[in-house]
């Protein structure tokens, strides 16, 4: 069923990434891991998790009273922030922002759960059992878990379809060519 998956080209961008720093196991998804690999410093402390770079020095602020996989989650988005986007979110336009704050959601299901680690896992045949068992092996929450699942399975039955739509049409061109020769072929 994973062959009619088609990664998208931040996963693909994710993917290069984790390849080339060396995090290819679940076991590297980690904060310490990641921000050792990608010289990022990470920081503990009250306040909501955020990120910033300053002369070419990388820092993400971790809100320390939320639990360890919520702190990861939050760890990918502001991750996402400091490699991928530029400029100082409190004064850009609200679209500007909301692109950058859309892609750093979606940087966080590939980054935290990325389909090549995952495809290489068999899972549990209920989606349920299926996104506890992600949730352990991939250290997130159950949400992100059953959101990526559900993501996954989205894109391999729109492929499928679409396969289907491109075999129907090839079917209805053969015909279409057939039936002007007077002779129709089923």
């Amino acid at each position: 069923m994973y062959r009619y998956y088609q990664t998208t080209p931040l996963e693909q961008w994710i993917e290069q990434l984790w390849i080339k720093s060396g995090i290819v196991a679940h076991s590297h998804l980690n904060i310490d891991e990641v921000a050792t690999r990608l010289d990022v410093w990470v920081h503990y402390m009250k306040n909501t998790s955020r990120a910033l770079e300053y002369m070419g020095m990388r820092s993400i602020m971790i809100d320390n009273r939320q639990v360890r996989e919520v702190q990861w989650e939050d760890f990918l988005h502001e991750l996402c922030h400091v490699l991928r986007h530029a400029g100082n979110q409190t004064t850009m336009p609200r679209l500007f922002c909301e692109g950058q704050e859309a892609e750093a959601n979606r940087f966080v299901l590939y980054a935290a759960i990325p389909f090549f680690m995952l495809r290489t896992h068999r899972l549990p045949d209920r989606i349920d059992e299926a996104a506890e068992y992600i949730a352990f092996h991939f250290g997130v929450t159950h949400e992100l878990a059953l959101k990526r699942l559900e993501q996954i399975q989205r894109r391999i039955f729109a492929t499928i379809l679409w396969d289907e739509a491109l075999k129907q049409e090839a079917r209805n061109l053969v015909l279409r060519i057939d039936l002007r020769g007077k002779k129709a072929v089923l």
